[in-house]
């Protein structure tokens, strides 16, 4: 893999003490910031410099991003391994259009934190509700319940046990929250939604056999959960980018968007996890890693992932649904999710797939784009246009309502190395994993909204544990239907390599077309291992528990 473009050598380094950054972590540090980037605008080849072994305390930014960049090109911005303190509404970095931006050298937090952890010392299933002890000035800012403002999405908390690798996760469906009569407990009362209440456990009395308690992180109303401006690191739409030691200790929506960007982008060391030291249980309040759409060439190298209440990465494009056949070569097509346009080009790399049997139906490139109007935004987000595509070639049984996607902006080129992840993954375009540890399910699949079908996959010397996701299975490749043809060939889950890794939990295989297992071992006694509906697999020197030869 060739190295990270060099950028030009810095032609002017503006320090953040020259325009009145204090960093003691009380003072707001926000307007000193916005004079920094006021001088930094328009130019090139610059390095925002902060200062080492301080906190900055940020309460206000010029907009609702601390640093805000756009068209702009060869910016550093170097913290200097300090902590970026912000508060709740806002967000921290924001990348539009830019071209060769190095981030390096820092750690975000949020104070007040997005949520609040505890300890469930009462279980109710008659009212539907959790008595959980917390601190005392957390309890008082747990009151309350959903405020339904500034893009707040579903409110829920997190409930927390020991499993056979790692801590596991229970999204808690949370109606509100309310006070008792002592000041370091809360009542957190669960909506009709959530009723799997039998097996929580609370904390034993003195002397009980009973095992560790559950414990839960319940959700800060008005903060968690909310949208806001968006992901705590926006990157959307830039040619070439480099983060390198960074980490992300909470956030009350999304760790890091990674949307149509191009060129190269590299996250060396990016860390999104809980405090180190601090005995948190929760990091972000969403995805730590939210992908979408990228030509660019993306890798993660020694990352960790951890805390978050949803996936630990999503990584995937948006399908489109064919409502015109214009001619056996020319197709009107309509994005499925009305956000996020991911545009069609001369040249891309047109793909379509029978949703419903998840068969793969052919390939060709567009050689011309028309772009219809837009429609009316929604939410203040530009909506997506209809788009009329000619392609190379007819593509046999093509149809309206066959889904399709550009394969060229669908994260093409993606690799996680030596990462360790202990949330889930939702995979669903191409990517390879070596050497991570990965305690949670790795699922590839295809969702009409978010696809579309995850293929080339390389994974090898990895190690897999169930966890967070899905309590028996440590890998799933889901590309089989309930549709009568489907097992035809071809697949839309296609040209798999799973070789040398360590497993235990359960493995399951359904409806891959062209996948080479082999040289694996799967530790775990009585774990599934399910292969079948898949097309020209090779099993070959795969082992179970105790030397035992697998199929």
């Amino acid at each position: 893999m060739p190295p990270d473009p060099a950028p030009s050598s810095p032609s002017r380094t503006l320090r953040a003490a020259s325009f009145g950054a204090v960093g003691d972590g009380v003072a707001d540090d926000g307007p000193a910031i916005a004079r920094m980037l006021e001088a930094a605008s328009g130019q090139s080849g610059v390095t925002l410099a902060f200062d080492a072994g301080r906190i900055y305390g940020v309460r206000s930014a010029r907009t609702r991003y601390v640093f805000d960049l756009q068209d702009q090109e060869g910016i550093t911005l170097d913290g200097g391994g300090s902590v970026f303190e912000l508060a709740s509404h806002l967000r921290f970095l924001r990348l539009r259009g830019c071209r060769r931006i190095t981030v390096r050298r820092l750690k975000v937090d949020f104070r007040p934190l997005p949520f609040a952890d505890g300890v469930v010392v009462g279980v109710d299933q008659a009212s539907g509700s959790l008595t959980v002890r917390v601190a005392p000035d957390d309890a008082r800012r747990l009151i309350g319940g959903p405020t339904h403002e500034d893009g707040e999405q579903a409110f829920f908390g997190i409930l927390w046990y020991d499993g056979p690798y790692s801590t596991i996760g229970r999204h808690y469906w949370l109606a509100r929250t309310e006070p008792t009569d002592r000041p370091d407990t809360v009542r957190a009362i669960a909506t009709e939604e959530f009723t799997e209440f039998s097996d929580i456990r609370a904390a034993a009395s003195p002397g009980s056999a009973e095992g560790p308690a559950w414990r839960i992180s319940l959700p800060a109303p008005g903060i968690a959960h909310r949208y806001g401006p968006g992901a705590c690191f926006s990157i959307r739409d830039n040619d070439t980018a480099s983060f390198t030691d960074v980490e992300l200790w909470s956030a009350p929506w999304m760790g890091f968007e990674v949307a149509r960007n191009t060129g190269r982008l590299t996250f060396r060391r990016v860390h999104v996890r809980q405090k180190p030291g601090s005995g948190r249980l929760m990091s972000t309040c969403r995805d730590g890693f939210h992908v979408k759409g990228n030509r660019a060439e993306l890798v993660w190298d020694g990352c960790i992932l951890s805390g978050m209440t949803d996936d630990a990465f999503n990584i995937s494009t948006h399908g489109s649904v064919i409502t015109r056949m214009l001619a056996p070569n020319r197709v009107e097509v309509r994005q499925k999710f009305p956000l996020l346009f991911i545009p069609w080009r001369v040249g891309s790399l047109f793909v379509a797939a029978d949703e419903r049997a998840r068969k793969l139906l052919g390939r060709a490139r567009v050689t011309h784009v028309e772009t219809g109007p837009l429609p009316p935004p929604i939410q203040g987000e530009p909506a997506a246009p209809v788009s009329a595509l000619t392609l190379d070639r007819p593509i046999t049984g093509l149809k309206p309502d066959a889904l399709a996607w550009d394969a060229s902006s669908a994260n093409p080129r993606t690799t996680l190395r030596n990462c360790r992840i202990e949330m889930s993954c939702r995979l669903q375009s191409p990517v390879t994993l070596d050497r991570c540890e990965v305690t949670a399910l790795l699922w590839f699949y295809c969702d009409p909204l978010e696809g579309p079908f995850p293929g080339p996959v390389t994974i090898t010397k990895s190690a897999l544990r169930r966890g967070r996701g899905n309590p028996v299975h440590a890998v799933i490749f889901s590309g089989a239907s309930d549709k009568a043809e489907s097992g035809d060939p071809p697949r839309a889950i296609h040209d798999v390599t799973f070789r040398d890794n360590t497993v235990y939990g359960g493995f399951v295989m359904e409806g891959v077309e062209k996948a080479n297992v082999e040289g694996n071992r799967f530790l775990e006694a009585d774990a599934p291992f399910i292969v079948m509906g898949n097309h020209r697999v090779r099993l070959s020197g795969n082992w179970g528990p105790g030397g035992r030869s697998l199929p």
